[in-house]
């Protein structure tokens, strides 16, 4: 009887969080506006210097914000993403004591056009330390991790900005 009285409670709970508006991590709905007939288009330095990752952040937002492959056939709006090129800091010493020691940075503007309306939101950064170790093999794997937890941070908060864009 008590494991079906928990069971019963864990479910009203998750049905009361998702009648109140809460969105569960994975929800595929778009947010806030309609973007799905809006074409995303990848430019500004960071673009040209790292091509595959202004890819990554264009494939990423067209799935988080559910646009459809063919928006930019016939778009209601641009959504223009300016990338700043990959910024790569040493940082001399941390608390422990260790040289090796990066943090990356990865920076975007966001700028919305819709016909004549032009729109700018701030600039967004996402940002990752990482211990560089003296081993070149395993050092590309984790600067590659590194540059895609950054990503995951830019992306976030894109989303989480353009939830909120009437």
């Amino acid at each position: 009887m008590n494991v079906c009285f928990r069971i019963i409670l864990y479910l009203l709970l998750v049905l009361a969080l998702g009648g109140c508006g809460y969105r569960f991590s994975g929800d595929a709905r778009p947010l806030g506006k309609d973007w799905s007939h809006v074409a995303i288009k990848m430019e500004g330095p960071g673009a040209d210097q790292n091509p595959v990752l202004a890819q990554q952040l264009k494939d990423r937002l067209r799935s988080r914000l559910a646009i459809a492959s063919d928006a930019a056939d016939a778009p209601q709006g641009t959504l223009r993403v300016q990338l700043q090129p990959t910024n790569r800091q040493r940082i001399l010493e941390d608390s422990a004591g260790r040289s090796d020691q990066f943090e990356l940075t990865i920076q975007a503007h966001l700028i919305f056009e819709k016909g004549t309306q032009v729109n700018h939101f701030p600039d967004l950064k996402g940002t990752a330390k990482y211990y560089e170790p003296k081993a070149g093999a395993s050092t590309d794997a984790i600067r590659v991790k590194a540059e895609q937890e950054a990503l995951e941070q830019v992306v976030a908060s894109l989303v989480a900005l353009l939830s909120t864009y009437p």
